[in-house]
């Protein structure tokens, strides 16, 4: 009797062990992987990308390398990335929504470059990639290095002045005339602008444009009049366009070339890969989903928070990296890494919420992952900074190894 109750007592002992897995430690340490891992090259893009999906204006943003890496492991094979990002801009608008590897690299001297630092929460097991706070400073490239590789070359000037938004309204004016959209577009705003002299003052703009309420079939004669339709309903734009002024001929020259977006948000190319990839097709490739409100664990992440703040042009030899303290600041805006971001607390399902039985393990919600300030000390691994994405002469001199003060 004494012996059956003790093996009575082992099985259930092991059936406890099967259904209750041990409790997990989170380390407390941070690692410093190095920064040409697969696992860090793939953070590194998905913040990236989710970097360049929260923002609604500017420019999409490419990595030019990983400058630092820290990872704090979490339970359920997830793990919190720290990234400093080296970045530039791109020839692509955010509302493009496009993917950065698929966007046309700036010329080295009309570049906007800078450093992003990132706090991203990754769980391969999950399919999650969420991107929990981002802050980025970026500047333009000094004139003197533009001079330095390109003496006659246009630099970026303010777009806010009257002569870059007539050229943007003259550019505009050749597209309402020879699209077939069926409604009037009107400038929303000039976002880039610059001036040379051809064989005439020559002005080149990119701007951003909005639907209009008049329809193209009615005669207008003043744009300007026209009503923009509602965010909602209103398709948006992006134009690059020129006006060329010829002062021995007293003619002009306008061209343009725009991409119309619809008034829904547009499907990205990431999310068309996913729905064209067929059942069996290998996964390397493909991103992990963001959280949604479909998976119980989402419940513990908060919204992105994050910012990007475009210094001025400077005629000093001044990058990101060495600003002082007073620069730095960024107006109306609090820095969203100096504390813990993320919340450790459990919020409840929401109501009919069901989980699926085939998968307890990745279904069930769990403890939310433990969000720390963003670490000062920068990345312990001798290959981080990593290496450069390409070759850009001009870059290399202005992204030292100090780290930036965001």
């Amino acid at each position: 009797m004494f012996l059956f109750m003790s093996v009575l007592f082992g099985i259930q002992g092991l059936c406890s062990w099967a259904t209750s897995p041990p409790h997990i430690i989170v380390p407390s340490t941070l690692l410093s992987p190095t920064c040409d891992d697969n696992a860090v090259e793939e953070a590194a893009d998905l913040a990236l990308r989710q970097i360049n999906a929260d923002r609604r204006e500017g420019y999409i943003l490419r990595l030019y390398r990983i400058f630092s890496v820290r990872e704090h492991p979490q339970e359920m094979n997830g793990s919190i990335f720290y990234l400093i990002l080296d970045v530039a801009d791109t020839e692509c608008h955010v509302l493009s929504k496009k993917l950065w590897k698929n966007c046309r690299a700036r010329p080295a001297h009309a570049t906007v470059y800078g450093q992003c630092k990132a706090i991203i929460y990754i769980n391969q097991s999950r399919k999650i990639a969420h991107l929990n706070a981002y802050e980025c400073v970026l500047q333009p490239v000094p004139r003197r290095y533009i001079w330095a590789v390109c003496p006659d070359c246009p630099v970026d000037d303010c777009p806010t002045e009257p002569k870059y938004l007539e050229a943007a309204v003259q550019s505009l004016g050749k597209f309402n005339g020879e699209s077939e959209q069926t409604h009037y577009f009107s400038v929303l705003n000039v976002t880039r602008a610059s001036m040379q002299w051809v064989i005439g003052p020559a002005y080149f703009v990119e701007f951003v444009i909005q639907e209009t309420s008049c329809s193209k079939s009615d005669s207008i004669a003043d744009i300007s009049k026209c009503k923009p339709l509602s965010s909602e309903l209103a398709k948006m734009g992006f134009c690059k366009g020129s006006v060329v002024n010829s002062d021995l001929e007293d003619k002009r020259s306008v061209t343009v070339s725009c991409e119309i977006y619809s008034p829904q948000d547009p499907v990205t190319e990431e999310e068309n890969q996913q729905t064209n990839q067929q059942p069996g097709e290998s996964s390397q490739n493909q991103q992990l989903a963001s959280p949604s409100e479909t998976n119980p664990f989402s419940l513990h992440l908060q919204k992105t928070v994050g910012w990007v703040k475009i210094l001025p042009p400077s005629t000093e030899d001044i990058s990101p990296h060495n600003l002082p303290e007073s620069q730095n600041e960024h107006k109306n805006r609090k820095t969203v890494l100096a504390t813990a971001v993320g919340s450790t607390s459990s919020l409840p399902a929401p109501d009919g919420e069901k989980t699926q039985e085939d998968k307890p393990d990745l279904t069930k919600p769990v403890t939310a992952p433990i969000i720390l300030p963003f670490p000062e000390e920068l990345s312990l691994s001798e290959s981080c900074p990593g290496e450069a994405k390409e070759i850009n002469s001009i870059l290399h001199a202005l992204l030292t190894r100090k780290p930036a003060n965001v």
